[in-house]
Order: structure tokens, then C-alpha cells, then sequence
């Protein structure tokens, strides 16, 4: 499970930012919370982020997705002399590093994983654990030490040191390195950041195209496929697989042709290009869905509400805040502009982002307003802008308006 990420100086973010999935003491619901040693209240399955169009909202989403780019190809498939992937506030490059953090547990073990980042390079890494309450440095490293001495490794660092360091570049990350050595400690850190985080597939006009040894075409994601198709009232009763036409340079492709309820116990079929977008994306989230369900990844998704129905959505996200259906304790970060998932999520798993006049963005999760008891507030306070992350429209009309 993952606690907290956060950020700065990256995007219109130039202060920390935080996406926190620690959930508060206050009594909600949804009120399943998954359990942990370290968090006194549990950790939230869902986190959703609401703001106005422009406010920051994919940019946060952006900087996880590159620090889970940064630990799984930094060290394979980044240019040796290419430099880094470097976003900071107003584009400054002569300014402060961006700085990332990730706190996840492990087994239950509380990890913290962060890097400073400039057109240079990592000017800094660290990876902590803690034994109880006690924060233990695994190791540190420092591109500036005043003494030469770029790494610092603490007591529980075992196994090789040298040889990593030597094959870990200004623009690639030790512990992507250690990793490609098959380093006791570091591997696990490694396979959870690289492998546990799950940037949603993306949507496009067409109807989306899987491999065909990806899970949803196999015997234990396809059947969910089809009865949450079933039953998302598009008059669906089963789904079939066809190759699809192969890509340049791409094999073993298929996607999924619907087998709709017809007159009298009939049945037929569509092309798949004719039908509507909105089964298109269904498809495409089901199956990111069904797979950060079945793994207990972090599913993070830009748009949750991208051609769905509002209810729809609000089932989607319902998938993940009820243990039935969640049992390996998957997650869920995406943003939205549905005010209506406002009353499907607890108080503590709402964020709201707004940009300043100066340019500036900022995060506030929506547990830390006064008055807001219950979710019918929040969805309320939110309406007329007391909390934020609305957009203030000026007058439209006017802008029809010849001078």
C-alpha cells in the first residue's frame, strides 16, 4: 500500500504538495479502511482529485508517473548523456531541484523513497524504513557532499555497494540500478514503485487493442470483464475476442467484439469501430480496473469521468472503497470533474487543487474545511465554492461581444 507522495517544485507546483492516502479519526463513510501498524486510522483506498481546468490537477498526477518512469528506466532505457526529464516551476532551470517522495509499506514495513532532480541530474536519493517508530537510513546519497563521499549507507545496508555505484550515472537512479543486479534489499523497493504503480492505458477514438497474452483476454480477468459489461446496462451479454489488424512492428493483437441482447432471445454482433466511445472507454477502464484489483496495484487515472456516465463512474469508484470487491487492497488516485463522486467518497479522500492569480497551484484535501459533517456538505460547499476547486467563470456572453 502507499501512504503519501509528495512534491516540489515541479509544474505550477513551486511549494510541497501532498497526496495523502492516511485516513483522519473523523467517523465517514464509506468507512472501510485498510489496516496498518503505522497509521493510527488506517490507509484509504481512493483519493480523488477535483480542481478547475488548468488548476494542476494531471501535473500532480504527471509527477508520480515520472518518478515510477525514473526507478523503472532510468538505468535501462534513459541516454547515458541525455539528461533527465526535469519539469520545475515556470520552466527556472537555474533554480531550486525538484524534489519527490514516496512513502509506501512493505510487508508492513513504513518505506520512504525520494530523489532532488535538476538538468543535471539526481542530485540527491534516499531510501528510509522504520523500525517502529525509529526512521533507519538504508542510504543516502549526495551529488553535492562538501567531502567527496556521494554515498552514505546505514547498518542495514547489506550486499554489494561498489559495484552499483559504479555503474550508476548522473541521470540514472541507484536504486534502478540496484535493481538490474538483482540487489536483495533494493529489488522489492524497486518491483513496488516500478511495478505496483499503474498509469492508466489512456483512450482513444478506437476501440482499445490488448495483447494477446494480456490477462483481461484470460480466463480469470475476462469473465469479470463481461459481467461488469453485463451489467452496466449497454445490453451486453457476452464479449468475444478477434485478432485485431497488427500495428507495424506489433504482434498477437486483439480486442473485444460485444455480443449485444437482441428481439426474442436473439443475439448479434457489432464491428467494434461502430460502437459508441462511451463502451470504448468502459473497455479501457474495466481493464485497468480489473487488473489493479486483482494485483493490488494504485490505479491512477486522469479523467475518471472521460465518457462514462456519472453513475457509472460512481460504481467504478465503488469498486475500490468496498472490500468485497477489493480484497488485495488495490487504490485508486484520479482526477475528476464530477461533482456527483463528491458523495461516494469519504471527506479525507477528497483533494482539491486551485492555481493563484501568480500562477502558483496548491492542494487541500477537503477533511481539513470546518463544517463539513457529512458527505451531502461536502458535495454542497463545494457547489458554491466555499472549499474550492471550481473554476470562477467570468461572463461567457461577453466575449461574443464585438467592441
Amino acid at each position: 500500500m502507499f501512504l503519501r507522495f509528495t512534491v516540489e517544485n515541479h509544474g505550477s507546483f513551486s511549494q510541497p504538495a501532498e497526496l495523502s492516502f492516511v485516513a483522519t479519526s473523523r467517523s465517514d463513510s464509506p468507512d472501510w479502511r485498510m489496516p496498518s501498524r503505522h497509521v493510527k486510522h488506517g490507509v484509504l483506498p481512493a483519493l480523488g482529485l477535483w480542481g478547475a481546468n488548468a488548476s494542476g490537477k494531471s501535473q500532480l498526477l504527471g509527477a508520480l508517473g515520472l518518478l515510477r518512469s525514473a526507478v523503472r528506466y532510468s538505468q535501462t532505457r534513459w541516454e547515458p548523456n541525455a539528461g533527465v526529464p526535469w519539469n520545475p516551476f515556470r520552466m527556472r532551470y537555474d533554480g531550486p531541484p525538484t524534489v519527490m517522495e514516496l512513502e509506501l509499506l512493505l510487508d508492513d514495513v513504513r518505506h520512504a523513497f525520494g530523489f532532488a532532480i535538476t538538468a543535471a541530474g539526481f542530485s540527491e536519493e534516499w531510501l528510509y524504513r522504520w523500525s517502529g517508530t525509529r526512521r533507519q537510513v538504508i542510504y543516502h546519497r549526495d551529488e553535492m557532499s562538501p567531502d567527496d563521499e556521494t554515498f552514505y549507507f546505514g547498518p542495514s545496508f547489506k550486499g554489494q555497494r561498489k559495484a552499483i555505484e559504479d555503474i550508476t550515472r548522473a541521470n540514472s537512479l541507484f536504486l534502478s540500478a540496484g535493481a538490474q543486479q538483482n540487489h536483495e534489499l533494493l529489488l522489492p523497493i524497486y518491483d513496488k514503485i516500478a511495478g505496483a504503480i499503474r498509469i492508466e492505458r489512456g483512450l482513444t477514438a478506437s476501440p482499445p487493442v490488448f495483447a494477446g497474452q494480456d490477462p483481461i483476454v484470460g480466463p480469470r480477468l475476462r469473465p469479470r470483464l463481461v459481467k461488469l459489461l453485463q451489467l452496466a446496462d449497454l445490453g451486453v451479454i457476452d464479449a468475444t475476442v478477434e485478432r485485431a489488424q497488427a500495428r507495424p512492428g506489433s504482434h498477437d493483437e486483439v480486442r473485444f467484439r460485444l455480443v449485444h441482447r437482441g428481439e426474442e432471445g436473439q443475439t448479434w454482433t457489432l464491428d467494434p469501430m461502430l460502437e459508441s466511445r462511451g463502451t470504448h472507454a468502459l473497455i479501457a477502464r474495466c481493464h485497468d480496473i480489473l487488473y489493479a484489483l486483482d494485483e493490488g496495484q494504485m490505479l491512477v487515472i486522469d479523467e475518471l469521468d472521460t465518457s462514462l456516465h456519472p453513475d457509472l463512474c460512481a460504481a467504478l469508484v465503488d469498486l475500490f472503497t468496498d472490500s468485497a470487491s477489493n480484497p488485495s487492497g488495490a487504490q485508486l488516485l484520479f482526477t475528476t470533474h464530477d461533482r456527483g463522486l463528491l458523495s461516494r467518497l469519504r471527506a479525507d479522500e477528497v483533494a482539491l487543487i486551485d492555481k493563484a492569480s501568480d500562477g502558483r497551484s496548491t492542494i487541500r484535501a477537503a477533511s481539513d474545511f470546518r463544517g463539513i459533517r457529512k458527505r451531502d456538505d461536502l458535495r454542497t460547499a463545494h457547489q458554491r465554492g466555499r472549499i474550492g476547486g471550481i473554476p470562477v467563470l467570468g461572463n461567457l456572453a461577453e466575449a461574443m461581444v464585438e467592441d
